[in-house]
Formats: C-alpha cells, structure tokens, sequence
C-alpha cells in the first residue's frame, strides 16, 4: 500500500483515501477543485495526491453535511468560518419542514378531491335550447378568454345581450387532429345570420365545482361511467363556465 508519512501524520494516496473514507474518487476531485477538501501534499514526480489522517474527520463531516441536503457551496462557508454549522442546519431543517407542509397540503388536496370524484355521479339531462353568437377556431384552450371577450364584443356592437354563461363545443373528437373547438355566448336577440341554434336532447351532464384548471377531472368520471355502463355519446361535448367558477360538462348521448 503507498503511504507515507509527514512527521507523525500518516498520509494516503487519493486512491487509498477514498477508499478508506468510502466516497469516489470523482468526489475528491470536486472537492479538491472546490478547495473544499485539498490534498496535503502532491508528488510533482509522479502527480500522486496525499491526504493525512485528520482529513479523515474533515471528509466525514462533509459527507454528514452533504447528506442532509447542503450544497458544497454552503459546505465551503462552514468550513472557512464564514457561517456556522448550526445556522445552516436550521434554515436546512425550516426549508425541509416547509416542504414537507407543501407535501401534506397537496395529499389533502389530493384526498378531497379523490373524495369528491367519488361521490358524484353524472345524471342525465338535455342541454337547453339557446341562440348563440359563436367562432370557430382550433386553438389553444388556453386562448379561450380572448373568443370570449370578442363574442362579447360582437354582441355589443351588434345590439344583442348576453343570456346565459359561455361555452364551448368540442364536436368530430373521433377525427383525432381535425377535431372542431367552437366558442359560444348565449344571446337575445332579434334575428340575423350570425348566430346559431344550440340543443341536445338527450346527454351525461355533471356539475363540477372544483374550478376551470380541474375541468378535465369531471371527463373523466364521465368517461369511465361510459365505459362501465355501455354508453356511447355523439362525438359532441360542452364545457359551460359559469360565474362562481363551476363547469357544467355536457356529453350528447346517440339517439
């Protein structure tokens, strides 16, 4: 084994010291370009690096530092004074405890909502006659408050009041990539080419009050409640976005 001693210190090869410290030998590199834990003493000859035995107890604390989630960073401002250990750990220790706050909050989120899902049920209805200004557009769903604002536009212009919440009709779902995306806002109005006549006599509605970003929850348990009981829709869906936030979703059964 090449060792070798400096006065009473024992001193080991790179090599030697990671194995008796139990770490890489590309950790030691880090460590050393980081000046985190620098070799005592390097044979220009033959380019060996030697560590002493007291880095054996620098070595340990690091890996113990490390462990708990310090950066070598961090590491680095305990070892050179600039900070101390019990500062670091306790900010670790509040950064922890807050994410784990996060954890416990989005597994109750997650436990509520498992709870609501189970207790609805879609019922059967019709989807309401109603006049609509309307666009079509194959868009990003995201972009859905803009065709609003410019049925709301319209409808301004054009004389008409609004009567009833806005929706929108996925209609050619089976088609994959082609299917139609058309935004509609419920009118009174007196006539004209601009509007169309939505009704569906026959549908699976469920009144989903969890908020619009959770929308795609309620598709589910209609989906499912399809599947389980044989049920096969018309390839046309509804979402209507009400004022306190619920989704009214609409799926038109075939005759």
């Amino acid at each position: 084994m090449d060792t070798k001693r400096e006065g009473e210190q024992q001193m080991y090869t790179r090599g030697q010291f990671a194995i008796i410290g139990k770490i890489g030998r590309k950790a030691l590199r880090v460590y050393d370009e980081e000046g985190l834990l620098v070799p005592v003493y390097i044979n220009r000859e033959n380019g060996y690096h030697y560590y002493d035995e007291k880095q054996l107890t620098d070595l340990e604390k690091i890996k113990r530092l490390r462990k708990i989630g310090l950066s070598i960073y961090e590491i680095k401002q305990i070892l050179t004074g600039k900070t101390t250990e019990k500062e670091l750990v306790d900010c670790k220790i509040k950064e922890i405890d807050s994410y784990l706050q996060e954890v416990r909050e989005l597994a109750k989120e997650e436990e509520k909502e498992e709870e609501i899902s189970q207790s609805i049920t879609p019922d059967r209805c019709s989807f309401e006659r109603c006049t609509c200004l309307y666009t079509d557009e194959n868009m990003e769903k995201e972009n859905l408050g803009i065709s609003v604002g410019k049925l709301y536009e319209k409808a301004a212009r054009e004389g008409m009041v609004p009567a009833g919440s806005h929706f929108v009709i996925y209609a050619d779902l089976s088609k994959e990539e082609d299917f139609r995306m058309r935004t509609c806002l419920p009118v009174k109005h007196n006539g004209g080419n601009d509007v169309i006549e939505v009704y569906e006599e026959k549908c699976l509605h469920i009144h989903f009050t969890e908020g619009f970003s959770k929308v795609g929850r309620a598709h589910i348990l209609i989906k499912e409640y399809m599947d389980a009981n044989k049920i096969e829709y018309a390839d046309r869906v509804y979402e209507v976005y009400n004022n306190d936030m619920s989704v009214d979703v609409y799926y038109a059964l075939k005759a």
